[in-house]
């Protein structure tokens, strides 16, 4: 966590926790850009009693306000395009948060440890089994675009180099 709140603080993010009881349950937290104060990230409170679901929904907001957000989530969109829209911006966001809290060169020293199920990954690395599976899932996107199929089973396998130095 001290990695996540130095970034706010270098950034000048404001950070609030709320009670997210009233709102759907699979929203954790919020970015905003509010005129007056900046960015503001805000949490569900709740978090505080889930140090791993803290840490990845923390790191998904900070990607939001590297991502710059195009829209905004408290707006309910009539839009095909403007859904699309958003959609992007939280795989952006989400992209941002799996590579900070799960480097790929990391991943690949995990694996060498002998690391072979996403639970045993999510443990490694202080995540949620979610979030390790969304990591998973940005990788083999990436083999993808370079031409190679490869199912979530075959990263275990593979020889794998950080995608960066593959595209």
């Amino acid at each position: 966590m001290k990695k996540l709140w130095d970034i706010i603080n270098k950034e000048n993010i404001k950070v609030l926790y709320k009670d997210f009881s009233h709102l759907p349950e699979n929203i954790h937290g919020l970015y905003f850009y509010e005129q007056r104060i900046g960015p503001l990230i805000v949490l569900d409170k709740n978090l505080h009693h889930s140090h791993r679901l803290h840490r990845c929904v923390l790191a998904e907001e900070i990607g939001h306000f590297y991502t710059a957000a195009r829209t905004n989530i408290l707006t309910v969109h009539t839009s095909a395009n403007l859904q699309t829209i958003e959609n992007q911006d939280e795989r952006k966001a989400a992209q941002y948060a799996t590579d900070l809290l799960i480097p790929d060169s990391e991943l690949i020293k995990a694996l060498e440890s002998g690391c072979r199920s996403c639970f045993e990954l999510a443990e490694y690395f202080d995540v949620t089994e979610w979030f390790m599976y969304r990591k998973l899932g940005f990788l083999k996107m990436c083999f993808r675009r370079t031409g190679l199929k490869v199912k979530g089973r075959d990263l275990f396998d593979i020889a794998m180099q950080p995608c960066h130095i593959i595209s």
